[in-house]
């Protein structure tokens, strides 16, 4: 029942998680804030699955501070090596 359900992520989701989400036909995708990483909302769009980006204050604070207190496991999660 993919199909009928709504994916709710602090990010935007990478390619791999958007991938996934095709994959099982989920057709809602709430997205609390991606400035501080944009994934492949281009893809969800492409492939018609409804993409809305709240631009949520907490979602934001909420990275900016694991940013600043992680920086080494986050470049880590987005894949830039060496940095942090």
């Amino acid at each position: 029942d993919w199909h009928t359900l709504t994916l709710a992520s602090t990010l935007s989701p990478c390619a791999m998680c958007t991938g996934t989400a095709i994959l099982h036909r989920v057709q809602r995708v709430v997205i609390g804030e991606h400035r501080s990483f944009m994934g492949r909302e281009d893809w969800f769009r492409a492939e018609g699955v409804e993409t809305i980006v709240a631009d949520d204050a907490r979602c934001k604070a909420l990275m900016e501070r694991f940013i600043r207190e992680r920086p080494a496991l986050w470049h880590e999660d987005i894949g830039i090596p060496g940095e942090g």
